[in-house]
């Protein structure tokens, strides 16, 4: 067992207990049935791993991105290091360190996060200004804020967690996605990748499509409507959203 193990044990407990919304990191299969002894040894692994991360982090100055050996998606083990981390008084990142800005169209895109194989760790509240992509898995120490739309990108490559509660204009889902507190988004929509999302709170959105097309239901919310053209494309109606171009509005 890896000396930091009591403090990653501890942090999973406090998260269970004491975290309003840390349950959730059971529904993300943080703790599961581990019948057989080849299940067990991979456990005690990944979390020796999990320790083994918090133990380098704690020895910086300054943060550094994260990688985990043995690390699994959904992201449950990066969401315990975070918390355990933050326990310890260690180094996070501010904005806008890892993250790249750019211009295009008039339009502000954010990219948040080192790489996709990489832990960034913000302390929170974040807020934002500008459509917001991920680049490997970001978690915010409280609340986070967009201005604009966010885009979670894949299972496969981004993952974002929440301590706290996330408040953006619009929504595009594929990567896993958690948040201990509320989510609340003017619009909602799926991109089709089979991500996990989980809430602790209350979900609150004005809009909720099940699929990334506008169909004759969903058009008489917007306002103004959006051309045919940004109507079939998910991201481009969430950008337009994003930048209240057109808005939705709230329920009579």
């Amino acid at each position: 067992m890896h000396p930091r193990r009591p403090d990653i044990d501890a942090a999973l407990a406090d998260l269970r207990t004491r975290v309003p919304g840390g349950k959730i990191v059971d529904h993300w299969g943080g703790e599961r049935p581990w019948p057989t002894p080849e299940q067990q040894r991979l456990r005690d692994a990944w979390l020796d791993s999990t320790a083994e991360a918090l133990e380098a982090a704690l020895t910086r100055q300054a943060f550094e991105p994260i990688s985990i050996p043995e690390a699994r998606s959904p992201p449950d083990w990066e969401f315990i290091v975070a918390h355990a981390l933050a326990r310890h008084g260690g180094p996070v990142a501010s904005f806008p360190r890892f993250s790249e800005t750019r211009q295009r169209e008039g339009e502000t895109f954010i990219t948040l996060g080192a790489g996709y194989d990489q832990l960034v760790i913000y302390q929170g509240p974040l807020e934002l200004y500008g459509h917001v992509h991920l680049s490997g898995t970001v978690v915010v120490l409280g609340d986070l804020i967009v201005h604009g739309a966010l885009m979670d990108g894949d299972p496969a490559d981004s993952g974002i967690v929440v301590i706290g509660n996330e408040r953006v204009r619009a929504l595009f889902m594929g990567a896993d996605h958690l948040v201990t507190g509320d989510l609340e988004a003017d619009l909602m929509i799926p991109s089709g990748s089979e991500g996990s999302y989980d809430v602790g709170g209350e979900v609150r959105a004005r809009l909720r499509l099940e699929n990334s097309t506008v169909g004759d239901e969903a058009r008489r919310w917007l306002e103004p409507v959006p051309s045919e053209e940004v109507l079939k494309d998910g991201w481009a109606l969430c950008r337009e959203v994003g930048s209240g171009r057109s808005k939705v509005r709230p329920p009579p």
